[in-house]
């Protein structure tokens, strides 16, 4: 088993459908930080959560900052919501002993995401809760104020 790394380590996840996910890993704070951009499709999403959960960097009990604020997920129908909800249950395997905050962008985007979080009902991988406030995010993940996980300065995401 290799060692974790001690300083975060951005990992870009890159799909030819124009979306990415920059994922910071960060052991010692016990956290995983998710920047997604651009036109979010059902099969990049899909793509980008099976490689990212069969990553060994990734611990079922790290808690999530899933920024959504830069993402498009106009073209994402109901059904497909369900569907990466199913695949996020089954790749994950069981509950998370942690915390997913969910950063979005708009009020309206708060209401959808809270609704599909609450379908999740008992078979959520981990508590899941969204945020319209990065400070408040932090806060509930344990990280203070002053930590700047948001903005951490990965390698630029490849853009297809």
């Amino acid at each position: 088993m290799t060692q974790p790394r001690a300083v975060p380590s951005p990992v870009t996840i890159p799909h030819p459908r124009g979306m990415s996910v920059v994922t910071v890993f960060a052991p010692e704070q016990k956290l995983r930080n998710h920047q997604v951009t651009g036109c979010v499709s059902l099969r990049a999403f899909r793509d980008i959560l099976t490689e990212l959960y069969s990553s060994a960097e990734f611990h079922p009990d790290m808690n999530a900052l899933w920024d959504l604020r830069q993402a498009d997920f106009s073209g994402i129908l109901p059904e497909d919501v369900r569907e990466l909800m199913h695949v996020v249950v089954s790749l994950w395997g069981r509950g998370g002993n942690c915390h997913s905050a969910v950063l979005v962008a708009s009020a309206t985007e708060f209401g959808i995401v809270r609704t599909y979080v609450s379908q999740f009902g008992r078979n959520a991988p981990c508590e899941i809760r969204v945020f319209l406030d990065p400070v408040e995010a932090h806060r509930w993940l344990g990280l203070g104020e002053a930590t700047d996980v948001t903005n951490p300065r990965p390698r630029p995401p490849l853009n297809a």
